[in-house]
């Protein structure tokens, strides 16, 4: 079996993932595009968490049943990460799934669909006291794994920032602080007295995080930086504290003034000055991606 790695992909354009299975090259084209993936639920939250800092979102269809019918579009060339919570309006039942991936050539948290892939019925949690959860904030401490079929590519990242300890969950659904409350429900994640909103050093190390919305996705790299669900491309509002950008003295929350501020969105890599995001092309860059076969 040979395993090909891919150092760095750029997303601007078609990338190509190679896959080696019983010595023969297997090459999977991934083309812009969206595709779907659907499949059945309790009354459930699905979110998706991608590696260029995008979000999405969708609740399944209530019928009068409990298999509640979703459907939630997902960028085609993006590795992604699929999470689920039941009872998603109650924070003291909600109960959060993270959702693992399952084919004949390996399982993963972390895939990019090459089609449209049916998840079939998804039996989810809904009491806590059916999962396993030590510091009890609601997120199960199991990762759910579900058999599919399809083409797709299960991604391991040997250094994933969206999953810094490397157990499967997510960052934001962690619980850096141990206070029983996932990072997600707890307005300061680090407990240093700073709200998160206003905190951009989450680990306390003295150095900026450049990371809005605390994802793991830097700034210059986050397509949604506030993890609003809009493209920073078309959002008025990119720190996402209330202000549309046309009177917000401080577009990015970095605590400069706009007026002082050379590069306002925060993309520091990309050395437009004033940025307004209009003219920026930023490649997404996948880096030290190793499919796993």
């Amino acid at each position: 079996m040979k395993k090909k790695i891919i150092s760095t992909i750029s997303a601007a354009a078609a990338a190509v993932v190679l896959i080696g299975c019983g010595g023969e090259d297997k090459t999977i084209e991934l083309t812009t595009g969206l595709v779907k993936v659907i499949g059945t639920v309790p009354g459930t939250l699905i979110e998706a968490f991608c590696d260029d800092g995008t979000y999405y979102k969708v609740n399944s269809t209530h019928n009068n049943t409990t298999h509640h019918p979703f459907e939630i579009e997902l960028p085609k060339a993006v590795n992604c990460r699929l999470v689920m919570t039941t009872n998603e309006d109650n924070p003291e039942t909600k109960v959060v799934t993270q959702i693992g991936i399952v084919t004949v050539d390996g399982n993963g948290t972390l895939f990019n669909p090459v089609s449209d892939i049916n998840l079939g019925h998804i039996e989810l949690a809904m009491n806590r006291s059916d999962i396993v959860d030590v510091n009890g904030d609601g997120v199960s401490d199991d990762i759910l794994s579900i058999n599919v079929g399809g083409e797709l590519t299960l991604i391991k990242l040997e250094n994933d920032p969206m999953d810094k300890d490397g157990d499967g969950l997510i960052n934001i659904y962690e619980d850096d602080d141990h206070d029983g409350k996932s990072n997600h429900d707890d307005e300061d994640d680090d407990n240093d007295g700073i709200l998160d909103i206003d905190d951009d050093d989450h680990d306390n190390d003295g150095i900026s995080d450049n990371d809005h919305d605390n994802d793991g996705i830097k700034n210059g790299l986050d397509k949604d930086d506030d993890n609003d669900g809009l493209n920073d491309d078309v959002d008025d509002d990119d720190d996402n504290d209330g202000l549309n950008d046309d009177v917000d003295d401080d577009d990015d929350n970095d605590g400069i003034p706009d007026v002082d501020d050379e590069d306002d969105d925060e993309h520091e890599d990309d050395e437009h000055e004033d940025d307004d995001h209009e003219d920026d092309e930023h490649d997404e860059n996948i880096t030290n991606i190793q499919p796993m076969v």
